[in-house]
C-alpha cells in the first residue's frame, strides 16, 4: 500500500501502539515491519492469528516471554569463533529457556481449546534443555561465572578468598599498633588497583617502608603497599591472572555449544516473535474493544458502531458505515473542522 495512504490513515500511530504492547524486542520488530496485505486469505490467516492469541490470554493470561532477548548478534559471533561473555551467554540461555515455556504454555491451551496456528508454530520451536543446563550450571542471574562451572576455578578462588583474608591481617595488626597508627591519615585498608595499600601520612614517608601506588589531591596522604605485604599481594595477582584464564576456558566452552544449538535458536527467534506479535495484538485488540472482521472479497463494506482507534472511546461517537451492494457512494458532512479528511 502507497506510504502516504498509510500516513494519511494514521497507520503508523496504530503501528506504535501495537509495538507497545510486545513483550519482547522480537514481538517488537515484527510490528514495526507489518503492513497490510492485499492477499485475502492471508488476511484471513492474520485475523484468525489474532483471535487465537485473544482466546489464549483471555484463558490463561499472557505467555511467559520474559527474559527473551535478541540474541542473533551473539549467536553469529560464536559461529565465527567468538568468544561470548557471560552476559551474552545468559541471555542464550534465558531465551532458550523462555522459548521453551512459551511452548509448553501454548501447548496446554490447545490442548482443551484448539489454537491450531499458534500449536503450529510453538510445536515448530527447538528445546535446548542442555545448552540451558550447561550455561546455568556456570552463569549466575547476575551474569557472573559461578565457582561451581569448574574445579580449578573453585580452587582458584579458594586461595585468593585465604590470600585476601591473610592480607587484611596482616594490615589490621599494623594499623592497630600504636606505633603505626600515628602515621596515618586513617586507620583504614584500602585498595589501589588490584593492590592492599594504607593511608599514610606523606611527612612519615621516610619512616614508612614499602611502594607507593598513589597519593590524595592535596598531596597530603600516599597510599602505601607495605612491604611485609608485598609478597602476598603479588600471589594474588598471579592468581587473578590465573581466575581470568580458567573463566576465558570457561567461557570458550560455552560459546561452543551455543554455536552447535545456533541454528536451531535462530528458527527459535523468529519463531517467538511471530507469536509475541500474535500476543501484542491481540492485547490491543482488548484495549480497543475491537471485534474480528468477517472478510469478503466482493467489495462489500459494512461497520457497526464502528470508532476511531486513535480516539479515546468516552469521546468518540460511533457510527455505521456500509458501502457497496444497495451503496454505491457516500456523502461525509460536518463543519470544517470535524475531520473529514
Amino acid at each position: 500500500m502507497d506510504d502516504k495512504i498509510l500516513h494519511t490513515l494514521e497507520y503508523p500511530k496504530i503501528i506504535h501502539k501495537l509495538v507497545q504492547h510486545a513483550a519482547t524486542p522480537l514481538g517488537q520488530v515484527e510490528a514495526e515491519r507489518t503492513v497490510p496485505s492485499p492477499d485475502l486469505e492471508e488476511v484471513k490467516t492474520r485475523l484468525q492469528m489474532t483471535d487465537e492469541a485473544y482466546k489464549a490470554d483471555r484463558l490463561k493470561g499472557a505467555a511467559p516471554f520474559a527474559g527473551i532477548a535478541n540474541i542473533r548478534p551473539a549467536l553469529r559471533r560464536a559461529v565465527i569463533g567468538g568468544t561470548l561473555s557471560a552476559h551474552e551467554l545468559l541471555d542464550i540461555a534465558l531465551t532458550a529457556r523462555g522459548g521453551r515455556r512459551v511452548k509448553r504454555h501454548i501447548g496446554q491451551i490447545h490442548e482443551d481449546d484448539p489454537l491450531p496456528l499458534m500449536q503450529g508454530i510453538a510445536e515448530m520451536i527447538a528445546e535446548n534443555k542442555e545448552l540451558e543446563d550447561a550455561i546455568f550450571a556456570c552463569i549466575d542471574e547476575q551474569g557472573d561465572v559461578m565457582d561451581s562451572a569448574s574445579p580449578e576455578l573453585a580452587a582458584i578462588r579458594r586461595e585468593l578468598r585465604n590470600g585476601e583474608s591473610r592480607i587484611r591481617e596482616k594490615l589490621e595488626q599494623m594499623i592497630r599498633s600504636a606505633s603505626v597508627q600515628k602515621m596515618l591519615q586513617d586507620a583504614i585498608i584500602t585498595l589501589r588497583g588490584d593492590r592492599y595499600v594504607i593511608p599514610v601520612k606523606q611527612e612519615y614517608r621516610s619512616h614508612f617502608g614499602g611502594i607507593v601506588h598513589d597519593q590524595s589531591g592535596s598531596g597530603a596522604t600516599l597510599f602505601i603497599e607495605p612491604e611485609a605485604v608485598v609478597a602476598m599481594n603479588n600471589r594474588l595477582r598471579e592468581l587473578k591472572a590465573s581466575e581470568a584464564r580458567e573463566i576465558e576456558k570457561i567461557l570458550q566452552r560455552l560459546t561452543a555449544l551455543a554455536a552447535e544449538a545456533a541454528k536451531d535458536l535462530e528458527l527459535n527467534l523468529d519463531l517467538l516473535g511471530k507469536l509475541d506479535f500474535a500476543y501484542a495484538k491481540a492485547r490491543l485488540a482488548h484495549e480497543m474493544r475491537a471485534t474480528q472482521p468477517r472478510m469478503n472479497d466482493r467489495g462489500f463494506l459494512k461497520l457497526r458502531r464502528a470508532r476511531h482507534p486513535l480516539i479515546p472511546s468516552e469521546q468518540v461517537v460511533p457510527v455505521d458505515v456500509e458501502l457497496g451492494n444497495d451503496y454505491t457512494a457516500i456523502i461525509i458532512t460536518g463543519p470544517n473542522t470535524g475531520g473529514k479528511r
